[in-house]
């Protein structure tokens, strides 16, 4: 008995050696997923299923590599939204609407 308990020491004491050395390696920082990805999972999962970035499925999990990402949203840039008139262009558009209008012929 005390030899199966020395040998199970030895095995599960190797095993968790090898279970550290691999947590250590552990590449999934340079990964994103829906959860992790910086866009938000909805835009992340469409921007993927689009091609916008090469991504693959691990699991159920679709991931996509942090510098594919990352240029992907680099790429995209924001129109600024118009403005609303303000001041007199706004009353004059105003008044312009209140005009009566010609009878066609």
């Amino acid at each position: 008995m005390k030899a199966f308990a020395t040998i199970a020491r030895y095995l599960i004491d190797s095993t968790r050696d090898v279970a550290n050395e691999n947590g250590a390696r552990d590449t999934g920082t340079e990964y994103y997923d829906a959860k992790t990805s910086p866009t938000g999972p909805t835009t992340f999962r469409r921007a993927a299923a689009a091609g916008a970035f090469p991504s693959f499925k691990v699991g159920r999990k679709l991931v996509a590599r942090k510098a594919d990402v990352d240029a992907w949203i680099a790429t995209q840039t924001r129109t600024p939204k118009a403005k609303k008139q303000s001041g007199d262009d706004a009353d004059a558009a105003f008044f312009a609407s209140l005009q009566p209008r010609r009878p066609s012929r």
